[in-house]
């Protein structure tokens, strides 16, 4: 029952930008100053991290003092060391401090300068504080615990305990950001927590693990539950199948994201229509009932006909698995900074609305599939604040006392269009430049330009290649 804000820090772990809102909806409650400029030494540290603090922290940067920029496990020792040893410091001196520690940014010590046209011009640094935010890596993974460590019936995932099984993707889909900001893909060493009788292994890609097979036999033989989120197609055997019904899972989730080979071409995800079906065949063998089918509208290059693709792709499994229930999920692509696509335009909102009633229309009449989808209005929304930069602070602050993101962004008098949906060209400075993931700009303008090409990129070879730049 203590308030929040008599703590010394507080941390928020952020994954989805639409969170941004919750955060300072938090600090308001909580009676501590959104800005961080207005905060003194009588006011808790306010840090945060997860993927969104890694790949764009700057739309929150006139809110956060501090954020970690990559992974935690090294970090957060290194970050307490520093806030014990500078306790009766000035807050400016503290931050000075902990912006020595790899992988910590302080924003107040980097400032943006932007042009007449809006483009940044340059990044004026403070001096004794690295130019380059350098993202942090923990050294050696499984000297750290890989599992959840309370389990209490009033959570979503109830008494299933998460453990890691993977970090990082070593297939290099163009659109997805885990594949770029978690490089270089990492298996962990699985040792079944116990105590529970489910498990949930998590993991971009959980089947890429070596051992993969084998943990799910250990969880299944000692008479255990064990789930997974999203399968890569290509990684679903027989084997595999079985084991996940004999775990108690229920429903597969297979990811093609596109409805044609020639849009997943583009994107590197070179999945055939045949592969799909061997797959669902494979699912439904194992005694599947239910299929959740993952989908985007709105993906560079993408038509009519590929939006068309999807319903009757969909349509065709229905009738060749007359026994299968199917959800069809489709949300609207938004492209993502650290990714090949983070030059590309967005849909519009209208152009996303299109296209979901396409497929709408599409599978309409059929009894046994469900399609859910996602809002094309909030959809731009997370494509503002997902290549944003710290102007965005101001309509965040707007939205917080209106409940209206849109008006906020007219009033502040900023252009939608420029943070949405114009190409963006290959001289750009991007509001996250600053922050380095290791992964190379011209390696990622490269895939952009091979995305066009429909050229396919081959998986990481981890420790062999180095094109990325990350190894």
């Amino acid at each position: 029952q203590t308030p929040v804000s008599e703590y010394d820090a507080l941390g928020f772990s952020i994954s989805f930008e639409m969170d941004y809102l919750n955060i300072l909806q938090m600090l308001s409650l909580s009676g501590i100053p959104l800005l961080a400029a207005e905060r003194n030494e009588s006011h808790p540290l306010i840090l945060a991290g997860g993927p969104c603090a890694t790949f764009n922290p700057e739309p929150l940067a006139d809110f956060i003092d501090v954020f970690l920029v990559g992974e935690a496990e090294d970090a957060i020792p290194d970050i307490i060391d520093v806030m014990r040893s500078s306790e009766n410091q000035p807050r400016k001196d503290l931050l000075h401090n902990l912006a020595q520690i790899e992988g910590v940014y302080v924003p107040r010590f980097y400032q943006p300068r932007h042009k007449n046209d809006g483009m940044i011009d340059c990044i004026e640094i403070a001096d004794g504080v690295p130019e380059r935010v350098i993202r942090r890596r923990t050294k050696d993974l499984d000297s750290h615990n890989a599992s959840s460590v309370i389990l209490t019936p009033n959570t979503e995932f109830a008494d299933m305990v998460l453990t890691e099984a993977m970090r990082g993707c070593r297939r290099q889909c163009r659109f997805c950001i885990a594949g770029y900001m978690d490089l270089p893909p990492r298996p962990r060493k699985v040792n079944l927590p116990e105590g529970a009788s489910r498990v949930g292994l998590v993991g971009s890609a959980v089947f890429d693990h070596p051992a993969a097979q084998s943990i799910c036999e250990a969880i299944t033989e000692e008479g255990r539950e064990f789930s997974v989120s999203s399968i890569r197609i290509e990684t679903l055997t027989k084997e595999l199948a079985d084991l996940m019904r004999r775990g108690g899972q229920e429903t597969i989730t297979l990811a093609p994201e596109a409805g044609t080979e020639r849009l997943r071409k583009v994107i590197n995800k070179d999945i055939l229509d045949s592969e799909i079906m061997d797959a669902v065949e494979v699912a439904c063998s194992a005694g599947f009932k239910r299929a959740r089918l993952y989908f985007m509208v709105g993906l560079p290059t993408e038509t009519g006909e590929d939006v068309a693709a999807i319903g009757e792709l969909a349509n065709r499994i229905c009738a060749e698995f007359p026994k299968l229930n199917l959800q069809l999920s489709a949300s609207c692509y938004v492209p993502k900074p650290w990714t090949p696509f983070q030059w590309a335009p967005m849909a519009s909102e209208r152009d996303l609305s299109a296209k979901i009633a396409t497929l709408r229309k599409a599978v309409t009449g059929n009894r046994r599939l469900k399609l859910n989808t996602e809002s094309p209005r909030l959809s731009i929304i997370q494509g503002w604040l997902a290549r944003g930069d710290r102007r965005l602070g101001k309509v965040l602050i707007y939205a917080l006392e209106s409940g209206n993101y849109a008006r906020g962004i007219a009033e502040v008098g900023l252009d939608p269009a420029f943070y949405a949906h114009r190409e963006r060209n290959c001289e750009e400075i991007f509001p996250w430049d600053h922050i380095d993931l290791g992964v190379s700009k011209d390696y990622l303008r490269r895939e952009y330009e091979k995305a066009f090409a429909g050229k396919p990129t081959p998986p990481c070879n981890v420790p062999n290649c180095r094109r990325c730049g990350v190894c």
